[in-house]
């Protein structure tokens, strides 16, 4: 049997969906992360300083990419990516960014430090999620396959109509070729509403 990826269109969308399925996610990432986020220990008094309170946090992303994701970070590149992740993703109470995770969690004590770790692992999910999305679509389609990349456009264009703008179909296949990750993950999503809609019922 081959080990080559198949050149089917239907083939390859069909296996990425199934990569990307929510279950498959929740498992492979935000199960991990939460698990990780709650056996989580500090010792936050309820006065604390602004160092302190970056080393909490520190602690913690260290302890989730430890624990939860299994990346083993060096001591001195803890603090700089805790702080880029929160400068780039963290919306606060009345800010955004590391500053603001700060004065959040110093305001109140031990509470609001617990919702601002809960932030951060809602984040370091956002941003694991799109890593490992990034890497199905790259590990699944070959990039410097023009032919099949139109190919599989086309088969997204026939088969998901109905989860499509209608603007697109205006678009030759060829005009779409380096949207197929974020037409997939329209799709994906649409579907997953239907059928989370569906369940209700």
């Amino acid at each position: 049997m081959s080990s080559q990826p198949s050149e089917n269109p239907q083939d390859i969308i069909e296996l990425i969906i199934k990569k990307l399925d929510e279950t498959v996610l929740k498992k492979a990432i935000d199960e991990p992360i939460d698990t990780a986020a709650k056996n989580f220990k500090h010792n936050c008094q309820k006065k604390q300083n602004s160092m302190q309170l970056q080393n909490i946090l520190s602690g913690f992303v260290k302890h989730v990419y430890r624990h939860g994701i299994n990346v083993a970070f060096a001591p001195d590149d803890i603090l700089a990516h805790t702080i880029s992740l929160l400068d780039r993703y963290y919306q606060g109470n009345y800010s955004n960014g590391h500053t603001a995770a700060i004065l959040d969690a110093i305001n109140g004590g031990s509470d609001d430090v617990k919702i601002v770790l809960h932030r951060i692992a809602e984040i370091i999910k956002t941003v694991e999620r799109k890593k490992y999305i990034n890497g199905i679509f790259k590990s699944s389609i070959d990039i410097s396959d023009w032919y099949l990349r139109c190919r599989i456009v086309e088969y997204l264009l026939s088969k998901y109509k109905s989860h499509m703008a209608p603007a697109l179909y205006k678009c030759h296949p060829s005009q779409l070729v380096d949207e197929i990750p974020c037409l997939l993950s329209n799709i994906i999503s649409s579907t997953s509403t239907l059928q989370q809609a569906i369940d209700l019922l």
